[in-house]
């Protein structure tokens, strides 16, 4: 035995840690990463957890955790991570260069770079990346079969990961091939700000109570910022009527705005380079047609004897008013001494696709990104200055698809007032009610008082339909429920008399009687909201009654947590109330142990809860 042999490879077991320090050093903010990996490390250890989800805001530094998540786990004494990534060779390599820039021993590999012989993956430590596609995750799944315990964490774990043939007793390829990588040993963790599809799909039998919660750093600006409930936005939103017909001049004029919004950025002292995102379609034909729209106008621009040259500045010249801090002239001058400065970026298509990362951090002072669905999911677009998103749908919208094109959200803090949005109208309204939907659902998770809920309508549904287990999902019956308290006849019974009190009245008296969890703010917002302020629907307030009593259909422990994934609020329930016809419910049931809990649920709308009763 050699001296040297326990030198080999050991970095000690202090590397999460270290990456934790040098966060720190560098003004990152790590609070939401040490607690979203101490939750996942205790699910591991003691919550039986083969499978969880980490769910987070879009674009809300998940990579960042991931690092420090295979940094904990390394040091726990985990053998085999693999990394599994949506398949494209741009995400790939933007994860892989910030994983290997972090400095983790043993340094992350490519599934490519791994020995050709199985037998010498024995004896050490691996980080692995892989695309989930089923060539690169068979070639995998042969290369580690001496290997048992292989820990499995899936970025956008929503995407190609679910079975899409749930309900055909069938598996999709993808989703077989990573049960097989898993085997009977191995844990999988999903990480993605869109869990909806992960749960209703049942994927890889994920336990919804062990499902952690990522929460946004201080920094962040997401949904709040760019859909606040009562539609007043802090940023430049730019709404127009889709007609095909007037699509070139609304993006030639969004291009002149970013141009100045630049202009106007450098003259405010951050002289960076910024970018552009032009997302009209999922059709690989029709990126070309926005490339031509960019390239032209720029073209114009940056040619004084173009027949386009005079026309176009003029339009600039009547566009920088908007945004000179002094004189307007300057912002054209800026433009037009710096036009040259620019990079057309081609993404997702057919033919010659442009490297992602020249805009993910902008290479040029004006980059432009055109293109299909890499721009919509996963990327990180790193000084993202204004959005032309047109792609509609012609059937329902899928929540966990739009909400994940948002790729506005994130750091955005610097400049969030100055961030352009471009949308039709009708675009605007159905993604906004995405985000409503979402945001009730994600808030009902974070109280921890019962399984997912999910909301949907005639318009939009969470996810898929065809990756939503109907043996298990229920389409109606689904409610809310919120944190248990000790129940007083005396004080929480008279909160639900009517005694003349309008809806107001009624919803101030329980925000003053039931603490933040126990009648969390953003249901009392919402109902405020929608029966309140815009009187859309009624609210009826249930007498409080016991659960469980005279039954032997609940078990003790249903009784004890008044908890049941079958659900509690029967539909029954509706008839006995003060007005049986309204479309929002509240009612508390409690138990024989002294304590409550409160219930929502909606009656005969075209909104629906779906839960998983599984």
């Amino acid at each position: 035995m050699s001296r040297w042999d326990e030198i080999v490879g050991n970095v000690g077991n202090d590397q999460y840690d270290k990456r934790i320090v040098f966060l720190k050093e560098n003004n990152i903010y790590t609070g939401s990463i040490e607690n979203t990996v101490t939750e996942t490390i205790h699910n591991i250890k003691t919550g039986g957890g083969r499978a969880f989800v980490i769910f987070g805001e879009p674009q809300s530094g998940k990579t960042e955790m991931m690092i420090a998540l295979n940094a904990k786990l390394l040091d726990e004494g985990v053998e085999v991570i693999v990394n599994l990534l949506t398949d494209s060779i741009d995400l790939l390599d933007q994860s892989l260069t910030r994983f290997r820039a972090s400095g983790l021993s043993p340094s992350p590999k490519q599934f490519s770079e791994l020995p050709d012989d199985p037998k010498d993956l024995r004896g050490k430590k691996w980080v692995i990346f892989s695309k989930k596609n089923a060539r690169d995750l068979e070639k995998l799944i042969n290369l580690l079969k001496h290997k048992k315990k292989i820990m499995v964490i899936d970025d956008e774990a929503d995407y190609a990961s679910p079975n899409a043939k749930v309900n055909k007793d069938e598996k999709t390829k993808i989703n077989q091939l990573i049960y097989n990588l898993l085997g009977k040993d191995g844990q999988y963790i999903g990480v993605t700000a869109t869990p909806a599809r992960l749960n209703l799909n049942n994927t890889f039998e994920n336990d919804s109570e062990l499902w952690v919660d990522f929460a946004p750093h201080p920094y962040y600006v997401g949904q709040d910022f760019f859909f606040p409930d009562d539609g007043k936005v802090d940023y430049q939103l730019n709404t127009f009527h889709a007609d095909e017909g007037s699509e070139r001049i609304e993006l030639q004029t969004a291009i002149l705005h970013f141009l100045c919004g630049v202009s106007q950025q450098h003259e405010l002292g951050k002289k960076e380079n910024f970018t552009m995102l032009v997302h009209t379609s999922g059709k690989k034909d029709e990126h070309q047609e926005d490339v031509q729209v960019i390239q032209s106008t720029i073209g114009a621009l940056s040619n004084r004897t173009h027949r386009n040259f005079e026309s176009i500045v003029t339009r600039l010249e009547n566009i920088a008013r908007q945004y000179a801090i002094g004189d307007p002239e300057s912002i054209v001058e800026f433009v037009l001494r710096n036009i040259d400065r620019h990079l057309v970026v081609e993404i997702n298509s057919r033919g010659a696709s442009g490297s992602v990362s020249k805009i993910a951090k902008p290479t040029s002072l004006f980059s432009f990104g055109a293109g299909g669905n890499i721009i919509s999911r996963g990327v990180t677009f790193d000084n993202l200055l204004s959005m032309y998103f047109t792609r509609a749908v012609k059937g329902k919208f899928s929540q966990d698809t739009y909400i994940q094109r948002a790729r506005m959200f994130g750091s955005r803090e610097a400049y969030k007032e100055s961030f352009q949005l471009w949308i039709p109208k009708e675009l605007l309204a159905n993604w906004s009610k995405c985000f409503s939907f979402h945001k009730l659902a994600i808030q009902a998770m974070r109280s921890r008082s019962g399984a997912p809920v999910w909301l949907a309508d005639h318009k939009t549904v969470p996810t898929s339909p065809a990756s939503i287990d109907r043996s298990t999902v229920d389409f109606e019956g689904g409610e809310m429920s919120f944190g248990i308290f000790d129940y007083d006849e005396k004080s929480h019974a008279p909160i639900f008399v009517r005694s003349g009190r309008n809806n107001k009245e009624m919803l101030y008296l329980l925000r003053h009687e039931l603490s933040e969890t126990e009648f969390p703010p953003y249901l009392y917002e919402y109902l405020m909201r929608t029966s309140v302020e815009i009187g859309l629907a009624d609210i009826s307030f249930h007498k409080p009654s016991q659960f469980g009593t005279g039954s032997s259909n609940y078990t003790d422990e249903e009784k004890k947590t008044i908890r049941r994934k079958k659900g509690i609020f029967a539909n029954n329930e509706f008839g006995r109330s003060e007005k049986p016809n309204a479309l929002h419910h509240l009612k508390i049931f409690y138990n024989e142990y002294g304590q409550a809990r409160l219930f929502y649920k909606i009656n005969g709308s075209s909104i629906k809860f779906i839960q998983n009763r599984k």
